[in-house]
């Protein structure tokens, strides 16, 4: 199978894929939806790649198909997962925040053309000349030629220890990664966590709020995603929540949340902080393969088409990739997420109406390998059993 290599970013942060077309090896009998076998098929997949644990969900035609969970929250410990178990999503968060982006311009306080110098005129003088000017659209579509490594900047050690208000990091972090020079050209990709840094400032900016109170009121409760929440899930000291681990060349390390090397700094929210429960991801699946089937929801379908229409001469839209898959009945919409602990991939196929998102506690090559062969079992379980027929192809 072929693969892409991921850019390495700030805390090996995933970048969107194009892949997913064939098992890597000799695949798993998938069985069929109903049959009982759900957690085998996923054990079975999670033991090939020495995963801590395996999940994934499927939903089609508005509602949860399928959903399963092997293996354990922490080597080291006996705690098996579960069903409802909070996975951390990392860069899925990006599509999150370009939905909320959608909202907040629906409702008239920011615009897609907004630029960094209107929402931030103290900037002017200070960063590079050439970021003046640079729409909100930009920043998320990836085209704004911003850094790749969002952690050379000078107040990185305050960023990693907390020393401020987060909206302040926030801000702080946006100003400084604005004054670097550009690496890349602009209106060109390339796969940065800076343009959300900067566009998560910029959100918080135009409405006095901090992003993550944002998105919880603007997204996650209007789509009822309760088991939600920011940083690695579960609480210090206890493993009542699968915790991420590390790859060392002695075997895998158990990272208890309360670890500073658990999690990505809080001020990184807007491009990879969130995790979620398999069944609250469900909702936000089922609302944007609605939107890409031109039906309203939380936005409407205009604001769904924008969200996922890639920017001019690439295949990169706000927050997802666009690529086309024979699985999928055409085009599909999906995004990766690793940062070193956790690995999670979502597939969205609108001509179907099947979205899946398999998720690990690891991350790696054996992870990227054992999440793609839980989603092709997934969908594989899904095209054999009835359901599958009337499924718009």
């Amino acid at each position: 199978m072929r693969r892409h290599v991921l850019v390495p970013l700030l805390l090996v942060a995933g970048a969107c894929r194009s892949d997913l077309t064939v098992p890597s090896e000799d695949p798993v009998e998938a069985g069929v939806v109903g049959d009982g076998r759900l957690e085998v098929v996923l054990d079975t997949l999670r033991a090939r790649r020495g995963l801590p644990s395996l999940a994934a969900i499927l939903v089609h035609d508005g509602a949860v198909v399928e959903v399963g969970a092997v293996g354990i929250r922490a080597v080291g410990h006996g705690e098996e997962v579960t069903a409802d178990d909070r996975w951390h999503l990392g860069s899925l968060t990006k599509a999150m925040t370009g939905t909320l982006a959608g909202v907040l311009v629906e409702s008239g306080v920011i615009d897609w053309s907004t630029t960094v110098a209107e929402v931030f005129p103290d900037f002017v003088g200070v960063i590079l000349p050439g970021y003046e000017d640079l729409r909100l659209e930009e920043l998320l579509y990836h085209t704004a030629g911003l850094p790749m490594d969002a952690t050379a900047v000078p107040s990185w050690p305050d960023i990693v220890a907390g020393n401020g208000t987060i909206r302040e990091l926030r801000r702080q972090w946006a100003s400084e990664l604005l004054q670097r020079d550009p690496e890349g050209a602009r209106g060109e990709w390339e796969f940065t966590d800076a343009g959300y840094i900067v566009a998560g400032a910029i959100l918080e900016e135009v409405t006095g709020e901090v992003w993550e109170d944002l998105l919880m009121r603007e997204v996650f409760e209007p789509l009822g995603m309760s088991a939600t929440g920011f940083g690695a899930p579960g609480t210090v000291g206890m493993v009542d929540q699968p915790w991420g681990h590390l790859a060392t060349p002695s075997g895998l390390v158990a990272l208890d949340p309360g670890e500073p090397l658990a999690g990505a700094p809080a001020a990184l929210g807007p491009a990879e902080t969130v995790h979620a429960s398999l069944a609250a991801f469900a909702p936000y699946m089922i609302a944007h393969l609605a939107g890409a089937r031109g039906q309203p929801g939380l936005v409407s379908a205009a604001t769904f088409d924008k969200l996922h229409t890639p920017a001019p001469n690439t295949s990169y839209a706000v927050g997802w990739g666009v690529v086309f898959r024979a699985w999928a009945g055409g085009a599909a919409l999906t995004h990766n997420a690793s940062d070193a602990r956790w690995h999670a991939a979502v597939w969205l196929a609108p001509q179907r109406d099947i979205g899946v998102l398999a998720v690990t506690n690891v991350a790696g090559e054996p992870a990227f390998v054992g999440v793609d062969d839980a989603v092709l079992a997934m969908v594989a379980r899904f095209d054999a059993s009835p359901a599958a027929a009337a499924a718009v192809r």
